[in-house]
This record gives C-alpha cells, sequence and structure tokens, in this order.
C-alpha cells in the first residue's frame, strides 16, 4: 500500500514540517547551538516513534478517524470475505465457494483462500489504482494446494488475479482469474466482517 503513496513528497513534507518546528521551539526557547542540537535529537526520536507506530498499524486508527482516506488513498481491506468461485476448465464450469481473509498493512497485503478442497498461500499481492479512474485494485498472484482428505486431490498450481474494488463499496472484491494449468473463471469476494 505504501508504493501507491507519493513517498518522495511525503518524505519532503514530513522533513519540511519537522525543519520548521525545530526552529519554532528553538525560537520560541531561545535554544541556540547544543540546545538547539538536543532538541532536534529528542524531536527526530519523537518523529521516529510516530512513523514506526503508523507503520505498525496506527494507520488503521487514522484511516477510521479519517475515512475519506479509504477513498483518496486506498481501502482498509483487512478481515474476512466469503468469496463465489465461477470456474472453467477442461470445456466444464462449475461454481464454487470459499472463505479469504485479508491481511494488510502500510507495507505488505497478503490473501489466504481456503475451501472444502483446496487452500492458497499468497506469492504475492500489490496494491494498485488505475491510472486513468483512479479505482483501487489488487494484482494476487497465489499457489493453490489440495487440502488433505478432499475428494478430488489436484496437483498444486499457480494462479493470477486481476481483482478491483466495486464502485459502489469497498466491500465487494471482483475479478478474473487464471492459472498455469489452463484453468480461468471469476471471484466475487464480500466481506463478512472486519479484523
Amino acid at each position: 500500500m505504501i508504493n501507491l503513496l507519493p513517498i518522495t513528497k511525503l518524505i519532503t513534507w514530513v522533513a519540511g514540517l519537522y525543519a520548521g518546528m525545530v526552529v519554532l521551539i528553538s525560537t520560541l526557547v531561545g535554544a541556540s547551538g547544543l540546545a538547539s542540537l538536543e532538541t532536534a535529537l529528542k524531536g527526530v526520536g519523537i518523529l521516529n516513534l510516530v512513523l514506526f507506530a503508523l507503520a505498525i498499524g496506527g494507520w488503521r486508527t487514522v484511516w477510521q478517524w479519517i475515512p475519506k482516506l479509504n477513498d483518496l488513498v486506498f481501502p482498509d481491506l483487512n478481515g474476512k470475505w466469503t468469496v463465489e468461485i465461477q470456474w472453467n476448465w477442461d470445456k466444464k464450469s462449475g461454481e464454487k465457494t470459499a472463505t479469504a481473509f485479508i491481511k494488510q498493512s502500510l507495507l505488505k497485503v497478503s490473501i489466504e483462500l481456503s475451501s472444502d478442497e483446496s487452500e492458497s498461500e499468497t506469492l504475492m499481492v500489490a496494491p494498485h489504482k488505475d491510472a486513468l479512474s483512479a479505482r483501487p485494485g489488487l494484482y494476487y498472484i497465489y499457489r493453490n494446494v489440495s487440502v488433505t482428505g478432499a475428494a478430488k486431490k489436484q496437483d498444486p498450481h499457480i494462479g493470477a488475479a486481476i481483482l478491483k474494488i466495486s464502485q459502489e463499496s469497498n466491500d465487494v472484491l471482483r475479478g478474473n482469474y487464471f492459472t498455469d494449468r489452463s484453468t480461468n473463471g471469476q471471484y466475487t469476494m464480500r466481506r463478512a466482517g472486519k479484523i
């Protein structure tokens, strides 16, 4: 998710605000020389703690306080999702239901999807926004393996999906998928609960 932010602008703004605050505080307390350096080092320590707190989970609190960030930056997708899979394979087609857990931090996203027959593990998930519409979505690459005791045991396979967040709600993801065993289909994911 952090790759969606204009990092160089963000760093410039944070550094500029910090420099301005150090100058202001030093001027107000009449500090000079060593006292100004001490103030600056304390400020750096506090700023690092704040940025660390945001990175490890504080960003979700900020998103709750300012819900518009779900539209401006990227939605908080953390939670349990019900998944409807429409599949096509070797002139056959059908439907399958599954459950997914999306775990999202400021630095990464993972999707763990499981059904009664298989489980998938995340190889890569990359959040993105459409260049023209700014509609958020996920590029998702996964490895799928059959679960022990599955009625139809299948060889592990690699798949990829391009999921887009619904224009009506951040609680629906839709998209097409394809795999290295020549299967394809569509995912429809609906949020079942937040974690």
